[in-house]
């Protein structure tokens, strides 16, 4: 029940038809605004790729050249990829306060392509230790002879990327048949209309949309937590002797959970203030999500800590040089400005409710947490390529590298271009897929009632099914 300051009366809220015209229009249309960020991400995705190509023809046996782009791809997989997962995770909770930003959330499961192609390149520049059964380090696999890890992480990266694009799919039927019966006859009609499968909406259609939202959206909250494992295993954990950090695979899940809720509320924002989408996404979504957003970056700080523990009391030649390498050493600077963006900032803003009940708290906050983020990813899979292949295989770092691998511009081109082409994706893919989810919005209308309660004009919520 949500309840009014005033006596005045609330306005009822607007017809499933309205939503659906008012929604499409702004689908329909393609305005300059739109071609001139497609135009800028598409330069930058560009500028990546010749990065790209003029690094790999230089040679891919220096795991130091490629540390940066190791650390994107770990970047997109706590942020971009991992938004589908707040999506699934309040579709299960039925709240209500989700209806108008799924959608984002579920169109950033495309990220998972660039994410699946950089991870081509990134399996070559494993050392020969963690693919050559005579040279065998520590690590996940156990000498596990069918085809670890390169098979395996296509399987578990492939898996993700294929439950991602099904889920959005099935979510985005109703709303393909809408835009399919809305456009006028063009390419892109012929594209939503092969999309929308002939969709026309009977008893039986529902009950096939939604068995396949669940089943896609629960291969999605399994697959992301194996392939978190397994990424981190192989590019972190695996190049790092005397690394034993049992709760490293849930640690960057956390992460990624963390980043979920912050790319979401930064598109909700552009969205917001520059896509017209203000009657849709307003104060309720920023202040409901801002709550998950200070819960998950208390937990950053408790799953960092429970690990930094085991070390700082074992205090063994082996943990004292690990503590160097990745928090006291080279990158002590970047493991300080992750540790206050990523905790210390937010939970000084969102402790306080004027902040969190706001656009801009939630959405700054948010920035800070993806600038926190991108240092974090670089700090743990940067100095992993730090590490000699001398060292590989031994029971403890013997000695840490003398300084941090500073990104050069071609790092920094492929970082920014891989980015760039999450988001350039994400532009493509909304004037196909509508941003906005006009049949759970409908859905949600039918569920809102203005009442009056005691002398107050109060907006009453039905539980749904």
């Amino acid at each position: 029940m949500q309840s009014n300051h005033h006596h005045d009366p609330i306005p009822e809220p607007p017809s499933h038809q309205e939503v659906a015209r008012d929604a499409l229009s702004r689908y329909q249309e393609i305005g300059s605004r739109y071609w001139i960020w497609v135009a800028i991400f598409a330069t930058l995705t560009f500028l990546g790729v010749i990065a790209f190509v003029v690094r790999l023809s230089e040679g891919m046996d220096d795991r130091k050249d490629w540390g940066y782009l190791i650390g994107t791809m770990a970047f997109l997989l706590t942020t971009f990829a991992a938004t589908p997962i707040v999506s699934a995770g309040l579709r299960l909770t039925k709240a209500h306060f989700r209806r108008p930003f799924t959608r984002i959330a579920e169109l950033n499961a495309l990220s998972g392509i660039i994410i699946l192609i950089i991870l081509i390149p990134a399996l070559q520049t494993l050392p020969d230790s963690l693919t050559d059964p005579e040279k065998r380090v520590p690590d996940l696999w156990f000498n596990f002879p069918l085809g670890a890890p390169d098979v395996w992480q296509y399987v578990g990266v492939g898996t993700m990327v294929l439950a991602g694009l099904a889920l959005l799919h099935f979510i985005a039927l109703p709303d393909l048949a809408a835009a399919r019966d809305h456009l006028q006859p063009s390419w892109r009609q012929r594209l939503v209309s092969a999309l929308s499968l002939g969709w026309i909406g009977n008893l039986r259609a529902w009950k096939m949309q939604y068995l396949g939202v669940l089943t896609f959206g629960a291969i999605y909250l399994m697959s992301y937590p194996l392939v978190q494992t397994m990424f981190s295993s192989d590019f972190h954990a695996s190049q790092v002797p005397g690394l034993k950090d049992a709760i490293f695979p849930a640690t960057v899940t956390l992460v990624g959970l963390q980043g979920a809720v912050a790319t979401l509320i930064v598109f909700m924002f552009v969205l917001r203030q520059t896509g017209g989408y203000a009657n849709y996404i307003g104060t309720d979504q920023f202040w409901s999500l801002s709550k998950p957003l200070l819960a998950f970056s208390l937990l950053w700080f408790y799953f960092w800590w429970a690990s930094f523990l085991t070390f700082w009391y074992g205090r063994t030649d082996g943990e004292v040089n690990v503590l160097q390498l990745l928090f006291l050493g080279p990158y002590r600077e970047v493991f300080m400005a992750s540790l206050f963006l990523n905790f210390l900032g937010p939970m000084l803003a969102l402790i306080w409710n004027p902040v969190r009940k706001s656009v801009w708290g939630p959405t700054l906050v948010a920035v800070f947490i993806l600038i926190g983020s991108w240092l974090n990813m670089m700090r743990i899979y940067v100095s992993a390529s730090s590490v000699p292949d001398s060292e590989l295989g031994n029971h403890y770092l013997h000695e840490v590298p003398s300084g941090m691998l500073m990104p050069n511009l071609g790092d920094l081109m492929m970082s920014v271009g891989a980015i760039s082409a999450s988001a350039l994706i994400f532009l493509l893919a909304s004037k196909v897929i509508p941003v906005i989810s006009i049949w759970e919005i409908g859905e949600g209308l039918r569920l809102v009632k203005v009442r009056r309660f005691y002398g107050r004009w109060v907006r009453v919520i039905a539980k749904s099914h």
